[in-house]
């Protein structure tokens, strides 16, 4: 059973869904997580900003253990994408954290730095310059 993004009626039950994804084996999380991820990069800005709202949310009673094997797995899905969708992707964890940078004292930062810190040097260093030239685009458009 797979979930579509949400509207204004759902919001997701994060803990489980992390339970779920980090019992299933390696190669059908990724192919799972490759497609809800592309099919993110296709919703509008609005709904991709409420579905991480949502997930963030709920990330302070998902299993630790879960959560951070969900989270290797998710960021090496995101560095096998084009620049374009990793930017797109990152756009409203970096708006959401700019809006409250308490977020980034939380358990899950922690987790999604251990995470990105694990990624082979190339993944690692291909996030950060699509993040900065994202951010860079953001600063001259916002300035």
């Amino acid at each position: 059973m797979t979930k579509n993004m949400p509207d204004d009626s759902k919001q997701y039950h994060t803990e489980d869904i992390i339970l779920i994804l980090s019992k299933l084996p390696e190669f059908l999380r990724k192919s799972m997580m490759r497609s809800r991820l592309q099919e993110f990069c296709t919703k509008d800005s609005k709904t991709r900003e409420e579905f991480i709202d949502s997930i963030l949310g709920g990330l302070s009673t998902a299993d630790k253990d879960s959560l951070k094997k969900v989270i290797r797995t998710w960021l090496g899905v995101v560095s096998t994408l084009e620049s374009s969708e990793i930017s797109t992707i990152f756009s409203p964890y970096i708006k959401r954290y700019e809006k409250d940078p308490s977020l980034c004292e939380s358990e899950y930062f922690a987790i999604l730095l251990e995470a990105y810190q694990s990624l082979e040097e190339t993944k690692g260093l291909s996030f950060a310059i699509v993040l900065l030239k994202w951010h860079s685009i953001n600063i001259e458009v916002d300035g």
